[in-house]
């Protein structure tokens, strides 16, 4: 009996160590750990580029047929030489009795011209008045040169000093006709000019205190 009972108990022992075996040599699910994934790079944003400015059309030296080779309007003339000079024109025949306004000037001038009309241009380039560089004022008073009031300085009263022998005038346009002119005057001294919206200064051998 006792030997029976050995060869159960055996056969109990062995069934558990096969059993206890074959969990043990089970594969073993390993988790293979994740790789990092990279953050992804932001692009740089794309500035825009704003559009470039158009070119500033000018007029050089020579003459221009109005309403061929220049629109009829109102022009800057900007001395680009020591002396300059324009001229205005009825036809192209070059004589005094063509002439209908001319000026000589060192800085700048303002001009009107008309269709059919002729326009001649000395050491000096012409602006559209919109377009035309904007005006320099020095240490507080405007130099030489011609100036259209309410766009270029403030309508008021200033005072004006001459640089030597100087000269003043107001005028009520640019085409320079002397039928335009409001007052002149020549000057040795200090002296007081009252100018309206709309009209136009003229400064030879003179500056304009402005404050």
């Amino acid at each position: 009996m006792k030997k029976v009972f050995y060869l159960i108990m055996s056969a109990v022992i062995a069934i558990t160590l096969v059993g206890c075996s074959s969990d043990s040599s089970a594969p073993q699910k390993v988790e293979t750990p994740k790789a990092d994934t990279p953050a992804q790079k932001e692009e740089p944003q794309q500035v825009p580029t704003p559009p470039a400015e158009p070119a500033v059309k000018t007029y050089k030296d020579g003459m221009h047929k109005v309403g061929t080779d220049i629109p009829a309007g109102e022009y800057v003339l900007m001395s680009n030489s020591f002396m300059s000079y324009f001229e205005v024109a009825n036809d192209s025949k070059g004589t005094l009795d063509s002439i209908i306004a001319n000026d000589n000037f060192y800085t700048r001038s303002i001009v009107t011209v008309k269709d059919g009309q002729y326009l001649k241009l000395q050491g000096c380039k012409a602006y559209a008045f919109v377009d035309a560089p904007k005006v320099e004022i020095k240490d507080g008073f405007l130099p030489e040169g011609m100036y259209k009031v309410g766009v270029d300085i403030p309508a008021g009263e200033y005072k004006v000093i001459p640089e030597g022998m100087g000269y003043v005038e107001v005028s009520s346009n640019s085409t320079h006709d002397l039928m335009s002119i409001v007052s002149n005057d020549n000057l040795t001294g200090e002296s007081y000019i009252t100018v309206q919206d709309g009209q136009y200064l003229k400064l030879s051998g003179a500056k304009l205190k402005l404050n």
